[in-house]
């Protein structure tokens, strides 16, 4: 029965893992990685860093696209936008507070 075991928790962690991975799109774990990352730089030095964004958002008018990200430092959520000028290079990161408000 011990082979049984640890087949079965194998299988649990390997789905673990696999689950952590699909709901960690976008989701910036440590804050900190946000300092490496600087105008000039290309979209794919920001993926290679941040992971892939959980969107990206196209602002034609403003001539950027923003890479879309998620972070949390302590209590508190923020959205990350790497904003992608048209030559392919950062421009600027915005944090923004995500606002809570009292539940109803």
């Amino acid at each position: 029965m011990r082979i049984g075991k640890e087949v079965v928790a194998t299988l649990a962690a390997i789905l673990l893992l696999a689950c952590a991975t699909a709901s960690a799109r976008g989701f910036i774990v440590d804050p900190e990685l946000l300092e490496r990352i600087k105008p000039g730089m290309t979209a794919a030095e920001v993926e290679r860093i941040l992971g892939p964004p959980r969107s990206r958002s196209d602002f034609s008018r403003l001539g950027v696209v923003s890479m879309d990200y998620e972070t949390r430092i302590w209590t508190d959520a923020y959205d990350i936008g790497v904003m992608i000028g048209k030559d392919g290079l950062v421009r600027e990161v915005q944090k923004i507070k995500q606002y809570r408000g009292a539940p109803m």
